[in-house]
């Protein structure tokens, strides 16, 4: 108990002098307890005053002075014999002392420009008033934390409170969604995960689960200080998540009807942007944007898995330092994201990949716009996405996320999918060749895709299926009898590569149906 037990080294320090310089040798003792503070005497016999597990101040110029004999070699090692706590001194250390203080684990603080006296008494006072001092302190570190979230955010606090425990810390909401954490190297995180010790702090209000505050470290901690800066980020973490939530709840609330408005060609553009405004969400001259739309699926606990994939994609934007907004429409979940110049396309493709890798399941299918500029724009780019989402869905050679502007030809071909002339054109090129396969039990249609795409090449495409040479040929020429197409020529080929594309699709709907 904190009436009863001794402090050590490093927490008698931290409370009475936190601004003060931090130990310069024998850092493997700092978990040594102290039983009394004290400075040398300026008279002899000097070192009269040193004790078990006591705290020592010496004022090196003075104790010279005193003898010649005494330097700080000579105080490591009486005091190593005493079982001394620690030495404190107002001078920097020789190499030769730091590698003496070091394998006798013996604390040096170097304090060159403190006033000793002063800080004798703070020590003292620290030592006989634990719990006064530790209310102090506690009082301080709250006014530290709030002051820290009131100017930079929970992303400063999660960070101060990491660097004190040097790990890693995350907050996350009542369904385990990701707010904020802070950013370690990756050689660093991985060994943070390999050998973490984990601390969680639930956090709660009015009686409702709120959420998690997750600190990881690489070794336990006995200190009472860090666990005050574990509970005090947990109040400033419960503040952030109370007004994460009610940022969901109006976005829920203003989300469907902006959709409406922007896909309305009537609406006003300063009112659109208004209510983008007041989402959060950025319009500007200088900010690009992306639309995400994600097909809610038929599966049970779809749309759940939809709303997680969402939040990680809004947790994912923030650490970018993008901007995003979601909200539902007909059967998607369309998101808005926002970003400057400073953050690449790539970039953005690379955190989309690794929140639906994330996911472990098939029922998000993803779709992305083109990248475009300005409320004007944003309208096409909702129709790319959700196109992009139905076209990724139905060419099973697509894995989500799908970009409009990398499905191509399918762009075409899903907008005239449900016309006359396509089935037209279809029955001309590759329907006889599937309508063979389905009879006879022949592969026609995949050794024609095979075919090109190995470039034309029938030696890559023999080896890619797995057969003879003299196999390809014949049925590359069963191929040509069935279309009545020549594969030699340009023109045929095109048509054949077209045929085999409106397919994919219809084979896309079959399996929708």
């Amino acid at each position: 108990m904190l009436a009863t037990e001794l402090m050590t080294v490093k927490e008698l320090w931290e409370i009475a002098a936190p601004g003060e310089a931090a130990s310069a040798a024998g850092t493997s003792g700092l978990g040594r307890h102290v039983a009394w503070v004290t400075s040398l005497r300026a008279s002899y016999p000097a070192l009269a005053e040193m004790g078990q597990d006591y705290m020592v101040i010496a004022r090196m110029a003075l104790m010279r002075q005193l003898d010649r004999r005494i330097n700080v070699s000579y105080l490591l090692k009486q005091l190593a014999r005493a079982q001394a706590a620690a030495l404190v001194i107002d001078e920097p250390l020789s190499e030769a002392d730091i590698d003496l203080a070091n394998e006798v684990g013996l604390p040096v603080l170097v304090v060159p420009d403190a006033d000793l006296a002063a800080l004798e008494r703070a020590l003292l006072s620290a030592l006989v008033n634990r719990e006064g001092q530790y209310a102090r302190r506690e009082s301080e570190i709250r006014r530290h934390l709030h002051g820290l979230y009131a100017r930079a955010g929970i992303d400063s606090v999660l960070q101060e409170l990491a660097t004190r425990l040097d790990g890693h810390a995350q907050l996350s909401d009542a369904e385990g969604i990701g707010i904020a954490e802070t950013s370690l190297p990756v050689p660093a995180l991985l060994h943070m995960q390999a050998s973490a010790v984990q601390e969680s702090v639930p956090i709660s209000a009015g009686g409702r689960a709120l959420g998690l505050l997750t600190v990881s470290m690489p070794t336990p901690r006995d200190n009472p200080l860090d666990h005050l800066y574990i509970q005090e980020a947990a109040t400033v973490s419960s503040i952030e998540l109370l007004q994460h939530r009610a940022r969901q709840e109006t976005q829920e609330q203003l989300g469907a009807a902006l959709i409406e408005a922007l896909l309305d060609p009537h609406q006003d553009r300063e009112a659109v942007v208004g209510r983008f405004r007041r989402l959060g969400y950025t319009i500007a001259p200088e900010r690009r944007h992306q639309v995400i739309a994600v097909e809610i699926g038929r599966e049970h606990g779809s749309l759940a898995g939809c709303t997680a994939l969402m939040r990680d994609l809004q947790w994912a934007a923030k650490r970018e330092g993008a901007e995003l907004a979601w909200m539902e429409h007909q059967d998607y979940l369309v998101a808005f994201c926002s970003y400057g110049e400073q953050i690449s396309e790539r970039r953005i493709r690379g955190w989309l990949r690794q929140a639906a890798d994330a996911m472990g399941r098939p029922c998000c299918v993803m779709g992305v716009s083109r990248t475009v500029e300005g409320v004007e724009s944003l309208r096409g780019a909702v129709y790319q996405a959700m196109e992009a989402c139905d076209l990724g869905r139905r060419v099973d050679e697509c894995k989500s996320p799908h970009y409009y502007e990398d499905l191509g030809l399918y762009r075409l071909l899903g907008g005239l999918r449900d016309q006359e002339e396509m089935g037209c054109f279809y029955n001309e090129t590759i329907g006889p060749l599937a309508e063979y396969d389905r009879e006879k039990g022949a592969e026609l249609v995949r050794t024609l895709e095979a075919f090109f795409a190995e470039n034309a090449n029938a030696s890559s495409t023999a080896r890619s299926l797995y057969v003879h040479r003299n196999t390809l040929n014949y049925r590359l020429q069963r191929i040509m009898d069935i279309t009545g197409m020549d594969l030699d020529d340009p023109e045929a080929r095109l048509s054949l590569q077209i045929g085999l594309k409106i397919h994919r699709l219809s084979q896309g709907a079959q399996r929708q149906g």
